[in-house]
């Protein structure tokens, strides 16, 4: 009894801690982001957060069709909220991202870094049929400071500076049931089991177990999130050369906080055997799909627009105000998107995951203001090999490597900014405790890239992206036997 007394305590402690945590960083990100320095982040809602957690990420950013096994090591999927209901232990997980990169023009080169906390995320099961999860992650990030100088005259300049700072962020409550989980039982409870039972009839009775129990693979989730934050967008233009000329800055924030809700579904076919033939290794098939509806998300906007100059010790002092409005309703369409997915699982050794994606950016609009962008595509593939899962440690290292393609919907001088990169990571074993059931990983992920070109004065974006992230599976919220 004194050892399951100590064992509850750490499990309560564990969730107080992770609560805290919880709290501390929704407070922080609603307050800042510093996940990007990308001039592409002007557009739209900024730069979209990747789904992927963990092992996706080092996979390509394949995620649609990953669903846990039986056995650990278990990982939280958020981007299809049908995974959760294949989580058999309490899971939490913990991620911080790393980005450099190098901006580049035709005539010039930039490198900027940037760094933020990915996500924190649980989830547990809540029955064999049912689970959920909870977690704060960034949906989109705005980070840019960029300037121009443009002649207006003989003997005059203009000097205009674009910056952007902010993000979304969601907080989300997901669920998945497997709908279909009862029907063995009912087969088992009838009258023609009992009736193929007093025959003696097993070989009938397992085929029938058997396509039966497939229908279990069935799982149908929804995340609801609430999502928040501030869009901080301002053009300053100076007039360096000529000091009659008042400088003007003109900015916008826009504060945005509704809800929005995504949908996944996800089924699971195990093959083991050919004709008769056993299989060395069971193969898994693994399907999937996603979907988010159109949503309009409340905003409101603040604008702010006045001239200033620069007293003789270079303080900034404001001169007139020419538009200081707040609270401006209206609201942010974030357009339709869907995805489907199909993985391969060979035994415990390898995994092959493959998704495709799209979404209808063209129906984007920001206060009945319509963008100009295209439907943008996602096309992403990958791999994971664990040489022996029972063997040496390097031996139960998961090794992965993927890779992805995408249109995205920023379009400029008619040309449809596109990225591609390759991917790749481990996933650490740590503190493997079968007794207690508590399974620890650390998962890094990297990723090298390119969005966009240098043709016709474009800017093209050359970037290496590293993910941190922390996954721990524990026995938790489970009544002791004895007492």
């Amino acid at each position: 009894m004194i050892l399951m007394q100590r064992l509850g305590r750490r499990k309560l402690a564990a969730f107080q801690f992770f609560m805290v945590v919880s709290v501390c960083l929704f407070f922080h990100s609603s307050k800042a982001q510093d996940a990007t320095r990308s001039p592409y982040s002007a557009y739209g809602v900024g730069d979209l957060n990747n789904k992927s957690f963990g092992n996706g990420y080092a996979m390509g950013g394949s995620y649609i069709a990953l669903q846990n096994d039986s056995t650990p090591m278990f990982f939280i999927n958020n981007g299809n909220p049908a995974s959760y209901s294949s989580v058999r232990l309490t899971t939490a997980d913990l991620a911080v991202n790393f980005n450099r990169t190098q901006l580049q023009t035709s005539t010039a080169k930039q490198t900027v870094n940037a760094g933020s906390v990915g996500h924190l995320a649980l989830a547990f099961p809540v029955n064999k049929w049912w689970g959920t999860s909870v977690g704060l992650l960034p949906y989109s990030s705005v980070g840019y400071n960029e300037s121009t100088n443009q002649a207006i005259g003989p003997a005059d300049s203009v000097s205009v500076v674009y910056s952007g700072s902010g993000g979304l962020s969601q907080v989300y409550f997901g669920n998945a049931i497997k709908p279909l989980y009862w029907v063995p039982r009912a087969f088992l409870r009838s009258k023609k089991y009992e009736r193929l039972k007093q025959e003696k009839n097993d070989s009938i009775i397992n085929k029938i177990l058997k396509r039966r129990q497939s229908f279990q693979a069935l799982s149908l989730g929804a995340n609801a999130s609430y999502m928040f934050g501030n869009l901080n967008h301002t053009q300053a233009s100076e007039f360096p050369t000529n000091a009659f000329n008042f400088n003007t800055s003109a900015g916008t924030t826009t504060r945005v906080s509704d809800f929005y809700f995504d949908y996944g579904m996800q089924y699971a076919y195990t093959v083991d055997s050919i004709k008769g033939r056993d299989l060395k290794d069971n193969v898994k098939i693994m399907m999937g799909a996603t979907l988010s509806t159109q949503t309009n998300l409340s905003a409101r906007v603040d604008s702010l627009a006045y001239s200033y100059f620069y007293n003789t010790n270079g303080a900034l002092i404001v001169k007139d105000t020419i538009v200081n409005s707040t609270g401006s309703k209206g609201a942010i369409t974030i357009p339709l998107s869907f995805g489907v997915g199909l993985a391969f699982k060979k035994g415990e050794r390898w995994l092959v995951a493959a998704d495709y994606a799209v979404q209808n950016w063209s129906k984007y609009k920001a206060f009945n203001q319509s963008s100009g962008f295209k439907n943008s595509t996602r096309v992403s593939l990958g791999l994971q090999y664990i040489p022996d899962k029972e063997g040496s440690y390097f031996k139960r290292v998961n090794y992965r490597i993927g890779g992805r393609y995408a249109q995205t919907m920023i379009v400029i001088n008619n040309y449809q900014v596109t990225e591609q990169a390759v991917t790749f990571g481990v996933g650490l074993p740590v503190g493997t405790h079968r007794l207690l059931q508590s399974f620890s990983m650390v998962n890094i992920g990297m990723e090298l890239g390119t969005r966009g070109t240098t043709t016709d004065n474009l800017l093209k974006e050359q970037f290496f992206k590293v993910s941190l992230g922390f996954t721990l599976n524990d026995r938790w919220f489970v009544k002791p036997k004895y007492d």
